[in-house]
């Protein structure tokens, strides 16, 4: 026990060492993750997120890191929640995974498989099988880490194959700090504050029958904006969509619409094509539900986003009901000059600090400071 706890303390130094990686700005979220709950986030079969996935909550169910090749470089690992919970369907499986890039869980992790990365577990883990390297900083029971490890509880029922590490790998202290680097809430609510604030550049609107047509005016910095405040209604319940950017790097949909149910089919794999270069912001919305394949970046920091259907892009929400996949496309524009960056909060600090540290976890909350 004694080397257990020797390990604990050298790990923590040497993730100290290690300062937190800078706060990420805005064009950084936008282009680095994939998915962003402020909350909690829930997936059915079928929901997947290709990329990186940031939960302040907890992940119930649902694979995560499923393309991580195809997405930016980052410190972040495949999936980074406060806390994780797995269901096993009618053959024992289970219904929770990281494919690549590892996880960081800021509480406990119950049920969960990682199949590819290192990850470090700042609670207890239960029904767990770790494929890569593990740093748990609590019990674990009825688990197996495969690629070695370092448990500084109590472990039952649960084989550590492939060796004890010393303490965090270089990559897992990476990963743990940048967990708490970013206050994702402070960042994602000034990001949809500014734009919403933002004039027409003269982009418009064309409706021919239930087909819209975006026809974007970019400003010299090829920054184009929509006002759709006074047709989002029909415009939400259009069928389809077709887009002309006419040379825009970055394009603004600004809409105060408060709940929508979106189903528009995006033509000629615009979807794709747009992907990466428009953002969506719902800054009013508290309920959305996305029906057909859907381009671009939602930013819906007080809705509920529940997407039946692909996402071309990122899902940057306060809750997400995950039905279908979201893709990587990552965000080629720049948002930074048009959105202040937070300070960090004294709590996102002190967590920050706490969270290297991997023993007293038993009153800790599961949550990470939004």
């Amino acid at each position: 026990m004694l080397r257990l706890t020797i390990a604990a303390i050298l790990s923590a130094a040497f993730a100290i060492a290690h300062a937190a990686p800078a706060p990420l700005t805005a064009t950084q979220v936008l282009n680095q993750m994939n998915a962003v709950s402020l909350t909690d986030i829930t997936a059915r079969p079928g929901g997947h997120v290709h990329g990186r996935t940031w939960a302040a909550g907890t992940v119930t169910d649902g694979q995560y890191g499923n393309q991580l090749g195809a997405a930016p470089k980052s410190d972040y690992a495949g999936l980074t929640a406060g806390s994780v919970v797995g269901s096993k369907n009618q053959w024992g499986q289970g219904n929770l995974m990281v494919n690549q890039g590892g996880a960081v869980i800021n509480g406990s992790a119950s049920n969960l498989l990682v199949n590819d990365g290192s990850s470090v577990i700042n609670g207890n883990v239960s029904g767990t099988t770790f494929n890569g390297a593990a740093y748990v900083a609590g019990n674990v029971v009825d688990s197996r880490l495969d690629r070695g490890g370092l448990v500084t509880g109590t472990v039952t029922n649960s084989p550590i194959n492939g060796g004890t590490l010393a303490g965090m790998t270089a990559g897992m202290a990476t990963a743990n700090a940048a967990a708490t680097s970013t206050n994702f809430g402070g960042v994602l609510n000034n990001l949809s504050n500014s734009l919403s604030r933002l004039d027409s550049t003269g982009s418009t609107v064309k409706f021919d029958g239930s087909k819209a047509t975006f026809s974007a005016v970019a400003d010299a910095t090829g920054v184009a904006v929509f006002d759709l405040t006074g047709i989002d209604d029909t415009l939400f319940a259009a069928n389809e969509f077709d887009f002309k950017l006419n040379g825009a790097t970055t394009v603004i949909m600004n809409t105060d619409i408060k709940s929508a149910s979106i189903h528009a089919n995006f033509l000629g794999g615009s979807a794709r094509n747009v992907g990466s270069q428009v953002i969506w912001n719902f800054y009013d919305a508290t309920s959305l539900t996305i029906s057909s394949q859907f381009g671009g970046t939602v930013l819906a920091t007080d809705a509920l986003v529940t997407n039946t259907a692909d996402i071309e892009g990122g899902l940057f929400a306060n809750a997400l009901d995950l039905r279908a996949q979201v893709h990587v496309q990552p965000f080629t524009g720049n948002v930074d000059s048009l959105s202040p960056v937070p300070e960090p909060t004294m709590v996102a600090m002190i967590m920050a600090g706490l969270a290297v540290f991997g023993v007293g976890r038993a009153r800790r909350r599961e949550c990470f400071t939004r």
